[in-house]
């Protein structure tokens, strides 16, 4: 069988619904390749580098296209996660729809829907990114596997009946963080550069809170957030060993379909690693937080601000919801059971 992915190693998608299940996969196959697209694209500003940055993308689309019409016949089992390349049109996912095996999908996030901005471009931006390879995908799908129960019920009509399974972290990659006095607080969100503007709405937070000492905001991401906030450029290496860096985990939503489908991962991260976390109360985030009892949730920056101040101000609260998180993680995280679940529907 063969893992397809729409993005490289870089993107948490891949990392934890693909590559994560590999081991547990080669105890039930002969064969368990990972062929993951290379979408890794840098975009220089100006016309130039918007030219160079489609162009780039165009030849890898067309070279992903070629590379699976090779290598499909090869296989008797797909599992498809998100889609087959992170831009272009559906025409690429003609291969697996002409696929004569088993052909099992897995989505983490409702991109079968048009997305804000992308509702408010024009027909050629959704050519590009829009919905259209996963929707063929679902409609080609022999079994379906979502993130979260709110994504299930979201799917259009006529597709199979999913299967829900939670993104889950393997919670021994994760650095256990030291709680320490250390003032201002680390508070740490990491994430894509789509996630930042969910920080937005607690810019006047995280200005007050620095100004007085109280606690810094640290960003990882591929840019900076436009707020009040230390900078690092996410890389790699950084996957589970920037969590170490932090002293809470904060997952900020609005409350959108889009977001509600979301899967909390973030928060089981920040969980593994031992950090107390702040959310919204937002999908699955309520659920994950009341069942850990690893931290608060908060709705509106006037709850967000006195749940950051009461972590500030004391290292043994820290410490002690850390520890229930690390502890919620470790049992929620069955990553045996999931390959064995993806394993039968691999099989039919």
């Amino acid at each position: 069988m063969a893992i397809l992915t729409e993005m490289g190693s870089w993107s948490a998608s891949t990392r934890h619904r693909a590559e994560l299940h590999v081991p547990g996969l080669r105890r039930h196959f002969s064969t368990v390749d990972l062929l993951t697209a290379d979408d890794a694209v840098p975009r220089a500003p100006g016309r130039r580098g918007q030219i160079r940055f489609f162009a780039t993308h165009s030849a890898r689309y067309l070279r992903r296209a070629a590379e699976l019409h090779a290598a499909l016949p090869r296989y008797d089992s797909l599992l498809v996660q998100r889609g087959l390349y992170a831009l272009g049109p559906g025409v690429i996912a003609r291969p697996v729809e002409r696929f004569p095996g088993r052909v099992v999908f897995d989505l983490d996030d409702a991109v079968f829907e048009l997305r804000p901005p992308l509702d408010r471009k024009g027909p050629a931006a959704r050519w590009v990114w829009g919905p259209q390879q996963s929707l063929r995908m679902l409609r080609r799908a022999d079994a379906i596997v979502v993130s979260t129960p709110v994504l299930a019920e979201m799917l259009p009509p006529g597709v199979v009946e999913p299967v829900v399974l939670p993104t889950i972290p393997d919670t021994t990659a994760y650095p256990l963080v030291r709680h320490g006095p250390a003032q201002p607080l680390a508070v740490g969100w990491a994430g894509t550069v789509g996630g930042l503007a969910y920080l937005d709405p607690l810019s006047g937070v995280f200005a007050r809170l620095r100004s007085e000492g109280v606690a810094e905001l640290r960003v990882v991401s591929a840019r900076p957030w436009d707020g009040p906030a230390r900078f690092t450029r996410w890389r790699p290496e950084l996957a589970t060993a920037v969590f170490a860096e932090f002293a809470v985990g904060i997952m900020p939503l609005a409350d959108t379909p889009y977001a509600r489908a979301k899967a909390g991962f973030k928060l089981l991260e920040y969980m593994a690693a031992g950090l107390p976390v702040v959310a919204s109360p937002v999908g699955l985030n309520a659920e994950l937080v009341k069942r850990s009892g690893a931290g608060f949730l908060a709705d509106g920056p006037e709850e967000w601000e006195a749940a950051l101040r009461e972590l500030a101000a004391s290292v043994e609260l820290r410490r002690e919801l850390g520890a229930r998180g690390r502890s919620f993680v470790e049992r929620y995280a069955d990553i045996d059971g999931q390959a064995d679940t993806l394993a039968a529907l691999l099989r039919g």
